[in-house]
């Protein structure tokens, strides 16, 4: 093994690469039986090109990001607002832009670069953040913005970048008592949001808010009458129940051809089928708990501010999203849209997922560097 990490030149912290390739061999397996050969190649391809960006991140001085967060943070801006004027509609949403003959989500750019602006500001302003005005100034005000513009296209993606981002200043030491006003603000936008989102005006402006409110009042309305209204989660709920503790065997699913996008929002479900419990849930979801145990080892061992927040902040946003998807299959929370993180069959969702995570080996590498100030 360590034979291996030599001859590829492979740095950083070598059980966040061991994890990053059992993921990545899952997915080959679970996108192959959902999918078939046609989506199967070009999954691979997808994922390679994400080890090989993720390889050549690894290899920078972290310290750089820290100005490459503050252009990606405004790129993402500008990104987000093209979205509006030319975005591309697909699965009756409009979140992607198209360029050159190939789609890709502007939001999964946001997600990476608001991080790092915030990771960026804790750091460098560490000593102006003591007044509320300042915190919203520079922190609060970045963030929201940024969901405020993910938001009418994709409210799940939103949230989740308010909650990893709200994460990231508990670490940086943001006082308790703006935290809470953050999280009072925070719950009152979503009350507000879903008092106004079955207006006429509220429809014309955000089209997809009468289907987030019909997805939560179809979430709380029951048992019964919520599996005979949600389509993909009764599916889903049958891959379990088919897959029990040792699974079906893989390609002997029958549930991939009736669950909509198996190979993608429900491609836990998949697993479980042909996995079982054991292989198809338990494995995942301890290789996602190790990723985060080791970021948060690298966060306590890094030296610099910077370097500790990204670390921890990025892991922990794929991590919440894994287990955003998990918690969808199995009924626990309401359909969101959201990916399982390099296992899920995508684009830049695998791209940006492997470009975040090369960051994070990259802090591994040098957990001593305090260099990052001058970036």
């Amino acid at each position: 093994m360590l034979d291996i990490f030599k001859n590829l030149k492979l740095e950083g912290d070598r059980i966040i690469w061991i994890v990053v390739f059992a993921l990545c061999s899952l997915s080959t397996l679970v996108v192959y039986s959902a999918a078939g050969w046609n989506f199967f190649f070009s999954h691979l391809i997808k994922i390679f090109i994400g080890l090989f960006f993720m390889y050549i991140v690894h290899k920078w001085k972290f310290k750089y990001f820290s100005r490459i967060g503050l252009f990606l943070f405004w790129l993402s801006i500008i990104l987000l607002i093209a979205v509006f004027i030319f975005g591309v509609n697909v699965n009756e949403a409009s979140r992607w832009l198209s360029f050159a003959g190939h789609q890709f989500q502007p939001s999964d750019i946001a997600k990476l670069a608001v991080l790092l602006f915030l990771a960026r500001q804790l750091s460098k302003r560490r000593n102006e953040l003591v007044n509320f005005k300042s915190v919203v100034f520079h922190l609060v005000f970045p963030l929201c913005l940024v969901c405020l513009l993910i938001l009418p296209n994709n409210f799940s993606t939103a949230a989740l970048v308010f909650l990893s981002g709200f994460i990231m200043m508990f670490l940086g030491d943001v006082k308790f008592k703006h935290l809470f006003a953050i999280i009072f603000a925070g719950i009152f936008s979503l009350f507000f949001i879903y008092l106004i989102s079955s207006s006429p005006i509220t429809k014309d402006i955000i089209p997809r808010s009468s289907t987030w409110v019909n997805r939560v009042k179809t979430f709380t309305s029951g048992s019964d009458d919520m599996l005979d209204k949600n389509y993909q989660v009764t599916q889903a709920l049958i891959a379990i129940h088919n897959g029990g503790i040792f699974g079906v065997g893989p390609g002997k699913s029958t549930q991939r051809n009736i669950i909509p996008y198996s190979y993608s929002d429900f491609i836990f479900a998949i697993m479980i089928e042909e996995y079982g419990l054991l292989l198809g849930a338990i494995v995942p979801i301890l290789l996602y708990l190790i990723l985060l145990f080791r970021s948060i080892r690298i966060s306590l061992k890094t030296k610099s501010m910077f370097g500790g927040l990204v670390a921890i902040g990025l892991i922990f946003s794929i991590v919440l999203q894994a287990f955003i998807n998990m918690f969808v299959s199995v009924n626990i929370i309401p359909v969101t849209g959201q990916t399982l993180p390099l296992i899920s069959m995508g684009g830049t969702s695998i791209l940006f997922t492997c470009i975040t995570i090369g960051i994070v080996l990259s802090i591994s590498r040098d957990t001593t560097d305090r260099d990052y100030e001058k970036a």
